[in-house]
């Protein structure tokens, strides 16, 4: 039996909310929001205890901002698993909503006793909802990489408005029924937790920040392109890695990938252990190596010259052992490798959402291989959404559907037709999409932006973040991006930005910090390099070196020249494109 979820009708409050969200989509993207003039005298972190903000000091709607505790912590020398702290001021608080039916905003800012005059605001993941601390290491850090927080950096985060304990585990996105919190999780609440932060900092430091970052991987990754888009005179830098450019055309592509397991597509491990072996053959010397990693990403897809599925068709089609795949698990790998096309125009006239590329299934990411993880689970796939076994696409797509389009907690999500929901679509699509390629108003003020694309990566697409990249410098010319933005490739890597040989099970070095590049090419316009050095180290004292290799600009790749194998200087960057 279906269970329909009915909207609140709406309220005083809510039409308040519209109003103003409305008001603030007209200029929010042109100015900073106005905010108090630098405190004479400093504050001490006790003293910032029960501070508030009132809801005039920030650039969009929303209720009174406080802080609901303040502790100078301090300092601890790294151990064997964690990395040093500096001392610092912890500050929790919350930001009051609108509308009263929305949840909150949780916040963290960090105030270190030595500060640089700098801050730097981390992304999120997923669909948010846990509490980004700004106390964890950067994506892609090598275990031996010193926090931002030591480093001098002032750091913050958010959950960005709702939080995911209060809901059931397969209805992680049921926040989307309420504009407001909806709203916040496309882009309000970062800017109003960057608000309210530039305030406690003039409170607690007597000035404002010199510098404002944004570092974010995957949903955090579209909110940095969001705060660039949205709020250009905001940040001065930002770091994006593997962002989810299209966040409402991913969601949606996820299901075509789901819907070939419920006739037999799915794939247990050793079947997705079988694909990757095979795609292994056939790509991985065309770098000029063969040692289980394929590097030249743009020559490995399902449309590439030397890839022929058939190969692994079990005789007659049928599921006859491990080491082949039926006609329905083949159909189920091409569906997760061909473009997601709707029959209308959403954001920034986006039709099409790319597909992902072959190569690495099994690489751990982190907890299961990644193909296992991302695209087929545990087990089938059931109607109802089981959140213990599911793949994450089925879990995402099922909710994105259930509660940012339909609204409808029963829905099955299996009969989804976007053409009979193409109003909402266009809707979400402005919201959440961060496909806007005008960049001038953040590059005219001297922002920089740094991205990065995993090329194993089954969660999204990298071939979005490159598309999106062309559509930046289609729209501004290719002189204005090269003077203020770089894409760089990791071959290989998964999602979370791991990597191992398909033969050994060797690790591979995508190792890489990329808040140093980005921090002096803002502070002294020093360009990073064409190439950024990977590596691997050992995760216990004294992290020693196990490999590396360079992360070539797009459209490199490394290509092995000789010499030994895990160092960077037996590769040079080649163009993978013909």
């Amino acid at each position: 039996m279906r269970t329909t979820v009915r909207r609140s009708p709406i309220t005083a409050s809510s039409f308040a909310f519209l109003a103003l969200l409305l008001v603030a989509l007209t200029a929010c993207s042109a100015t900073p929001a106005e905010l108090p003039a630098a405190e004479s005298k400093p504050n001490t972190c006790a003293a910032l205890a029960g501070n508030s903000i009132a809801s005039t000091a920030t650039g969009l709607p929303r209720g009174k901002a406080v802080v609901d505790a303040a502790q100078l912590l301090a300092a601890t020398p790294a151990t064997a698993t964690t990395p040093a702290i500096a001392e610092h001021c912890k500050i929790l608080g919350h930001i009051d909503p609108v509308d009263p039916a929305a949840e909150p905003i949780q916040f963290q800012l960090n105030l270190p006793v030595a500060w640089n005059h700098k801050a730097l605001q981390y992304g999120g993941g997923g669909y948010n909802g846990t509490l980004t601390t700004g106390m964890t290491p950067l994506r892609d850090a090598a275990p031996d990489d010193v926090l931002p927080l030591t480093r001098g950096y002032a750091t913050l985060g958010t959950d960005s408005g709702h939080q995911l304990s209060r809901y059931a585990a397969n209805e992680i996105a049921r926040f989307g029924l309420n504009d407001e919190m909806l709203a916040n999780y496309a882009y309000a609440s970062y800017k109003k937790v960057r608000d309210a932060a530039v305030v406690l900092m003039q409170r607690h430091y007597g000035q404002a920040p010199q510098r404002v970052y944004y570092f974010g991987g995957s949903e955090g990754g579209r909110e940095g392109l969001t705060m660039a888009q949205r709020f250009p005179a905001d940040y001065d830098g930002i770091v994006s890695v593997v962002p989810v450019v299209q966040l409402s055309m991913l969601f949606q592509s996820y299901l075509p990938h789901v819907r070939p397991q419920f006739a037999g597509g799915w794939m247990k491990p050793a079947k997705v252990e079988a694909l990757a072996r095979y795609v292994n053959r056939v790509c991985d010397g065309l770098d000029g190596l063969e040692d289980g990693v394929v590097n030249q990403w743009a020559s490995c897809s399902l449309n590439a010259a030397q890839v022929d599925l058939q190969r692994l068709r079990c005789d007659g089609g049928g599921d006859n052992g491990d080491a082949c795949l039926s006609d329905a698990q083949l159909t189920a790998v091409r569906a997760t490798r061909e473009p997601y096309t709707l029959p209308f125009a959403v954001a920034n006239g986006r039709r099409s959402y790319p597909p992902t590329l072959l190569g690495h299934e099994t690489t751990p990411d982190p907890r299961a291989p990644t193909m296992t993880r991302w695209v087929m689970g545990s087990a089938a796939p059931t109607p109802a959404v089981d959140a213990a076994t599911a793949s994450q696409q089925w879990l995402y797509g099922a909710n994105f559907v259930r509660f940012f389009v339909t609204r409808d907690a029963g829905y099955d999500v299996r009969n989804f037709d976007p053409a009979a929901h193409e109003a909402r679509l266009r809707e979400v699509s402005a919201l959440i999409d961060s496909s806007n390629p005008d960049l001038s108003a953040f590059f005219a003020r001297g922002g920089k932006l740094i991205l990065r694309e995993n090329m194993g990566d089954l969660a999204q697409s990298p071939l979005a973040g490159i598309a999106y990249f062309e559509a930046v410098k289609a729209r501004l010319g290719a002189a204005a991006v090269d003077a203020s933005a770089r894409l760089y490739i990791s071959p290989a890597s998964t999602h979370t930005g791991h990597a191992t040989s398909v033969t050994t099970g060797d690790r591979v070095a995508t190792m890489a910090d990329l808040l140093d590049p980005l921090d002096a090419w803002v502070s002294t316009g020093q360009a990073p390099p064409e190439a950024i050095v990977q590596t691997v180290k050992s995760p216990a004292p004294p992290h020693a070196l196990q490999a590396s290799r360079p992360m070539c600009r797009y459209p490199g790749y490394p290509h092995y020249m000789g010499g030994e194998p895990k160092q960077a200087a037996s590769y040079a960057c080649r163009s993978a494109l013909p």
